[in-house]
């Protein structure tokens, strides 16, 4: 994002604002947080204003939005739509209310840990707040046919809006993805109504979603992830198709997807996974030790790891993958030569097993998660309720650097000796 810029005698009131630095006319170079804002001194008063923040990220035009937000100002007294005032003693509370437009902003600085209150900061991820952000916008698009959703309350949402709402949705999404789509708005509101403090009801708070909605563990067969295997050998010899992408990253598909399948990792773990990672216990029984990053960021800790034992089929493909020359070293295990964002290498991954999986013309719907749904399945076979140890859904903290817990030991081992996929 460019930097923003103010002229030299800008308009008054206007600055520009750092939501990460929570302050106006910042010297930092956040510029992905910068944005115009005005503040309008109330007349009558010492101290007190009303701010803006602007969409515009050109001055003229951010000019324009002030002037029309005095004039909205004036119009109104200096109150804003659905402000409440409570008079208490000498002082006036006025409390939070915002247009439908403004409170989905909101809710992205909240996302963002820009809430102001440091017990309130949410840990998501890039993707999960855009995802969160994405049905946010979806559903004010839909009210925004018959409402100005500029100066229409997010209090003011009503059966109405929220029935008008998932007749779309019904019509565009199957039953899973509408399910998510009616879960973050019900989380919407309930953080204007939580955390905001807006005095409504919530909306989303019943809904029925029509056909299934339990959950089905759908995992891949031999013969299908074969058929993906075949598809990526195909197609990675012949010129076309992903463009520059493909030829760098092209003959790590085949690696790739057999990694997620004998390792069960999430795509933010395996991109990041290096052959350091590979650890061996004084039994000479070797796993590889990972941050649990999606554990780590809903607990907000860092010591949350799991342990994945090298079974044989595991340690064929690492031996393929270049073990005896780059043990032990700092490099990535997979494609360890990189032009591209680690968000981008995962989008790829995704995007490309999608599409080998489509061009099987399997009708069952899987995803590069569904790997991971496989491999853990077949890991139940063998370790029962010790699963959960090797999928960190427990509350275990082993293993520094070296040491191993001699409780993990024992679990480790016998995955490594027993876990077969296909097998």
């Amino acid at each position: 994002m460019s930097k923003l810029k103010l002229s030299k005698n800008p308009h008054k009131g206007l600055k520009i604002y750092c939501r990460k630095c929570n302050k106006d006319n910042s010297n930092c170079k956040h510029f992905e947080s910068q944005v115009y804002r005005v503040r309008i001194h109330v007349p009558g008063t010492q101290n007190e204003v009303r701010a803006k923040q602007l969409e515009s990220t050109n001055y003229n035009d951010a000019v324009i939005e002030a002037i029309a937000f005095e004039k909205e100002l004036i119009s109104n007294g200096f109150i804003r739509i659905g402000e409440r005032i409570t008079e208490n003693s000498n002082a006036i509370y006025r409390g939070n209310d915002y247009s439908l437009a403004d409170a989905v902003v909101r809710y992205g600085q909240f996302l963002d840990g820009e809430s102001g209150f440091a017990h309130l900061k949410k840990n998501v991820s890039a993707a999960h707040k855009q995802e969160l952000l994405r049905y946010c916008t979806y559903f004010s698009h839909n009210v925004r046919k018959s409402k100005d959703i500029t100066v229409f309350r997010a209090k003011d949402v009503s059966k109405e809006e929220v029935s008008s709402f998932y007749l779309w949705a019904e019509g565009k999404y199957k039953t899973k993805t509408l399910k998510k789509i009616m879960s973050t708005l019900k989380g919407f509101f309930e953080f204007l109504i939580d955390i905001e403090e807006i005095e409504m009801r919530n909306p989303y708070r019943n809904y029925i979603i029509k056909g299934p909605t339990s959950s089905i563990v759908e995992t891949i067969t031999k013969s299908e992830f074969e058929e993906v295997l075949k598809a990526v050998d195909k197609d990675k010899d012949q010129p076309g198709g992903r463009g520059i992408k493909k030829h760098l990253y092209g003959k790590y598909l085949r690696q790739a997807f057999e990694l997620f399948l004998l390792t069960g990792c999430r795509r933010e773990e395996l991109v990041v996974m290096k052959w350091s990672d590979i650890y061996e216990t004084a039994t000479n029984i070797k796993f590889i030790y990972i941050d649990n990053i999606k554990v780590q960021r809903i607990r907000n800790k860092t010591n949350v790891l799991r342990p994945i034992p090298i079974t044989s089929q595991l340690m064929d493909l690492l031996i393929e993958m270049g073990y005896n020359e780059k043990y032990m070293s700092e490099d990535y295990i997979l494609c360890p030569i990189r032009d591209m964002s680690l968000q981008s290498l995962m989008d790829f991954l995704s995007k490309s097993f999608t599409d080998y999986w489509k061009s099987t013309k399997n009708n069952k719907e899987c995803s590069l998660k569904n790997l991971r749904k496989t491999y853990f399945t077949w890991v139940n076979r063998v370790m029962g309720d010790d699963t959960k140890i090797l999928s960190s859904h427990s509350s275990n903290e082993v293993l520094k650097k070296f040491y191993l817990d001699p409780k993990l030991s024992p679990i480790i081992a016998k995955g490594a000796a027993e876990i077969r996929i296909f097998d």
